[in-house]
């Protein structure tokens, strides 16, 4: 007769929950933790102190156009468009100027006195023609002879001692007496020509109208010298 024998299993049976249902599988994994808000705040602040800092850049190198003298204009003289010309400032609240699409403020003005070539202009510098010459003055010309100017650098604005040499009866030229005729400032001046050999200068002169009478035949007689007058300080 056979028999059948069963070896009992070694390995040990789970004992049953208590619940009858099996445990939950527990994750090893780290868990995920949100983003906190200084984070987020740390960079608006970033990002804001980036902006701010182009805005401060582009406000310091920003650019203006501005009106300026192309060439020395004189006292008295009608500024044209071909006197002015156009440049780049940096931009500053405190500069006067005149901007390209304003230059018909100036043009056809006159220069109240000598403006340098590259001048920023305004309309201070100018006024109406009939109002560059202040009431009771007149500009009278005259042709000076090599001498009769104090200095080869006489330019339009300087103040000057208007001299008229006196002349003897019978005697022929001038002698050394002279007195001051009135004191003025040089409107204009045009230097003796190297092309048609004249050593005469031409000189436009802003004077007081009770003197012209004077100068004037001072200066028809030759005898109508300048000399500079010191700036008071």
């Amino acid at each position: 007769m056979a028999r059948t024998l069963f070896r009992q299993s070694t390995s040990p049976t789970p004992a049953p929950s208590m619940s009858g249902v099996a445990p939950s599988p527990v994750s090893l994994a780290s868990p995920k933790h949100r983003r906190p808000s200084w984070v987020v705040a740390g960079v608006v602040l970033v990002a804001l102190a980036a902006l701010i800092g182009a805005w401060v850049f582009a406000a310091t190198s920003e650019t203006m156009r501005v009106v300026v003298a192309a060439r020395d204009v004189s006292p008295g003289e009608v500024i044209g468009a071909t006197d002015v010309r156009v440049v780049e400032l940096g931009r500053s609240g405190d500069v006067r100027a005149i901007e390209p699409d304003e230059q018909s403020l100036i043009l056809g003005r006159a220069a109240r006195g000598p403006i340098p070539s590259g001048t920023v202009l305004n309309t201070g510098l100018f006024a109406d023609r009939a109002q560059v010459i202040p009431g009771g003055q007149v500009v009278i010309g005259a042709s000076l002879a090599v001498g009769a100017a104090p200095t080869a650098g006489l330019a339009a604005g300087d103040r000057v001692d208007v001299v008229g040499v006196v002349k003897s009866n019978g005697a022929a030229g001038a002698t050394g007496e002279a007195s001051v005729l009135t004191t003025g400032t040089v409107w204009s001046v045009e230097p003796p020509s190297t092309a048609g050999g004249s050593a005469a200068w031409w000189v436009s002169l802003l004077i007081s109208a009770d003197s012209q009478t004077a100068v004037a035949q001072a200066a028809a007689d030759g005898l109508l010298r300048l000399s500079l007058v010191g700036v008071q300080g």
